[in-house]
């Protein structure tokens, strides 16, 4: 894309409208939560019988970029509308809510049997929907052990096992997306930020030294996490939105960055760019077995059998109290599973949920 030139189409309902072939502009915001703000798009001089047609709830469909490499920006619904005429121009000005709101807001009534694990009724719940998962990670992936009934609106529930009772994230896109990762995870699809990638200078920075007063002493963790936020922009990319990870290489600042908030923004003329505030990201660590002072001083008691779903006995203990927060009763049972699947996940090791040489030597070493 040597000469980045703008390509965009809009669809309201029924029609599909080009960039060159209509005087539209967007400001589509976007924000690490679980209610993704509502966006707006201002159209000039629709036919009286276009503007007749739209109707509170239609779908809207707005992809752009450049030629050769467009992609969504926003998928969802008509929760407002108003058309104004000065002289013989129209300004018919929509707002847009992401689609995703309207399917979390049913409700559901499900109950699941004992045993079943968060990330299976997490996956099953937006499956009866038929939302788009981009991805499904829990920090914890809970075992109801007596089953767990699911019954009020989607959103509702899936916060409560998401955020409440997984320690995770719950991710709305404007795109309709849904992700649900593990608390201090990003969505990474490869972007890389630079002058050639569309990367746009930033204004020189200063370094301030922060002194400590009566106003910013009683800040909470949270307020303190804004103050490290970077803004930057680049011109405009669909591949960025909340929580996605970002690497930026320029002059002023280099490093992996989060991203908390921002904006898509662009018309026919003026702006064409994503703004965004980035906050410093570290890739979680992998999670390592923790050999708590009762294994490490049976490891070399230990018979390495192997060990798999319905297992019992003392090799069974040493397992789970090595993994670490699991009930270490000498049961192989689900949940115990869960685990050494996520710790082979974790550790480059066939995802099997079955406990043989390589994973007994991850565990315990040798």
């Amino acid at each position: 894309m040597a000469f980045w030139i703008r390509d965009a189409n809009l669809t309201i309902g029924k029609k599909k409208y080009y960039l060159g072939g209509l005087d539209f502009t967007f400001e589509i915001p976007f924000e690490d939560t679980d209610e993704p703000p509502v966006a707006t798009l201002t159209v000039k001089n629709l036919s009286e019988n276009s503007r007749a047609e739209i109707k509170k709830n239609e779908t809207i469909i707005l992809n752009a970029g450049y030629e050769g490499d467009v992609g969504c920006i926003l998928l969802g619904k008509v929760v407002g509308l108003k058309h104004k005429q000065s002289g013989v121009d129209w300004t018919t000005t929509i707002t847009v809510q992401p689609c995703a709101d309207q399917i979390l807001n049913q409700k559901i009534n499900k109950t699941y049997k004992a045993k079943t694990t968060a990330k299976t009724i997490v996956k099953d719940l937006l499956n009866i929907f038929g939302v788009e998962v981009g991805k499904c990670e829990l920090t914890v992936n809970k075992t109801y052990s007596r089953g767990r009934v699911c019954k009020g609106k989607l959103l509702q529930v899936l916060t409560e096992i998401v955020v409440s009772e997984c320690n995770s994230k719950l991710i709305i896109r404007d795109t309709g997306q849904i992700y649900v990762i593990k608390d201090g995870d990003g969505i990474d699809n490869s972007v890389i930020l630079n002058t050639r990638s569309g990367l746009l200078r930033a204004d020189e920075e200063q370094e301030v030294i922060p002194v400590e007063s009566k106003s910013n002493s009683t800040k909470t963790g949270e307020d303190r996490d804004d103050e490290d936020l970077k803004s930057r922009a680049c011109l405009l990319n669909y591949r960025i939105a909340a929580a996605e990870i970002v690497k930026i290489k320029s002059d002023d600042l280099n490093g992996t960055f989060i991203v908390k908030k921002g904006s898509h923004k662009g018309g026919n003329t003026g702006d064409w760019k994503t703004t965004m505030e980035l906050k410093p990201y570290t890739q979680p660590a992998k999670k390592n077995a923790k050999k708590t002072a009762v294994s490490a001083a049976i490891t070399g008691a230990v018979s390495r059998e192997t060990l798999r779903f319905g297992s019992r006995g003392n090799a069974v203990k040493t397992l789970q109290e090595t993994l670490g927060g699991l009930t270490v009763d000498g049961i192989f049972g689900q949940e115990t599973r869960a685990a050494v699947k996520e710790f082979q996940e974790a550790n480059g090791l066939t995802v099997d949920g079955i406990v043989g040489p390589q994973t007994w030597n991850a565990l315990l070493g040798g």
